[in-house]
């Protein structure tokens, strides 16, 4: 469709066709994207609150909470993307889930062990730090979804859809 508009053409799509792709896109992930924030969430607070343990409690450095932060908070991250998320009920794949899940766990770890010890260099504020930590797995976070979701542990939509 074209129109004018002030003397000036212009160009229009139909709202439909524009909108077709993301309805559709939220009508095959919608519940599984709700799923996967939860599990963030949850991976959040206790990555977070580990992190901050061995900030302040233990007085450890950021680097090293930092890892010790990610080891711990991918446990439950995995069980529950596996089980909650995804719903695979089958055997566990050690070469098919494990080690590609570990490898994601390990790329965000990384990202923010470089994010964390470049901000060390400026200040040692736990909240800081936290939320450098944040932002750095937070950017590693949707190219995750879509990996779990398209080549991990794929799944077919829905009939409905």
């Amino acid at each position: 469709m074209e129109g004018r508009q002030g003397g000036v053409a212009v160009a229009s799509l139909p709202v439909t066709s524009t909108l077709r792709r993301p309805r559709s896109l939220l009508t095959e992930h919608g519940e599984k994207i709700m799923r996967y924030c939860g599990v963030s969430a949850i991976n959040v607070i206790v990555g977070q609150g580990v992190l901050a343990f061995c900030l302040i409690v233990m007085e450890f450095g950021g680097v090293v909470s930092q890892i010790i932060s990610v080891v711990i908070s991918a446990i439950p991250a995995y069980i529950l993307s596996r089980h909650w998320v995804w719903k695979q009920d089958g055997e566990v794949s050690f070469r098919n889930e494990i080690l590609p899940f570990w490898g994601m766990a390990l790329l965000g770890l990384a990202l923010a062990v470089m994010c964390i010890a470049a901000m060390e260099r400026v200040t040692d504020q736990p909240l800081v730090l936290m939320a450098t930590s944040l932002g750095a797995f937070g950017v590693v976070w949707v190219a995750k979804y879509v990996i779990l979701d398209k080549v991990m542990w794929r799944t077919e939509p829905s009939a409905t859809t």
